[in-house]
């Protein structure tokens, strides 16, 4: 068993969920994504802080009686907006995405988008930390990754947005934006064959029986 210890910051819920009967040309709500904090004995990880800035220091200290400044690192699974909507909370943290999403959305940001976050993101490779590893997970973007590590005696993938929700994973279906549909489905059966715990990108973590 290792040291490594994780704790959910936010649950999040989707903006339209067809599993509950809505349609996926409309939004019934404004999203927000699952956050997870992260404790190594060397490196403290917000994973997709979603909150706005200002709520993320309380939610730190409630649920891990942390500040701002106990963290040293944020990492983003991809560069959706719901997924940095808090990253200036950390203005002295280190911010980390793969370095292809980063190159992807270079290319791709809107204009009216915030280049300067993706500007400030450095490239993650390998492990984001000791014994967290990088997991590619492309199709909902191109260049999506998820982290993989053991904690407890179990195998847990946060899994940002390659798993939407439980529903979603249990019926082996991708978001309406996903770009690439066949890549989707090729990473949501490789966490079903990695993970003992997925932690999903709007919803609360679930079991996974492999």
């Amino acid at each position: 068993m290792n040291g490594i210890r994780w704790d959910l910051l936010t649950i999040g819920h989707l903006s339209r969920n067809k599993f509950w009967g809505e349609a996926d040309d409309r939004a019934y709500r404004s999203p927000l994504c699952t956050s997870v904090l992260i404790r190594t004995g060397t490196r403290t990880i917000v994973v997709d802080p979603s909150l706005p800035p200002e709520g993320i220091a309380p939610v730190l200290d409630r649920r891990a009686g942390l500040s701002i400044l106990d963290v040293d690192t944020v990492f983003l699974t991809h560069f959706h907006g719901d997924h940095r909507f808090g990253i200036d909370a950390f203005p002295e943290a280190e911010w980390l995405m793969v370095g292809e999403e980063i190159s992807a959305w270079r290319d791709e940001l809107p204009q009216d988008d915030d280049l300067r976050v993706l500007e400030r993101l450095r490239s993650a490779r390998g492990e984001l930390a000791p014994d967290i590893a990088l997991l590619a997970t492309p199709g909902h973007t191109l260049n999506h990754h998820s982290l993989v590590f053991d904690s407890e005696g179990l195998r847990v993938v946060v899994a940002g947005d390659a798993v939407m929700t439980r529903d979603f994973f249990r019926a082996r279906e991708y978001y309406f934006n996903t770009v690439d549909p066949e890549a989707a489905a090729r990473s949501i059966e490789e966490i079903a064959a990695t993970a003992d715990v997925v932690v999903p990108g709007h919803d609360n973590y679930f079991l996974n029986q492999r």
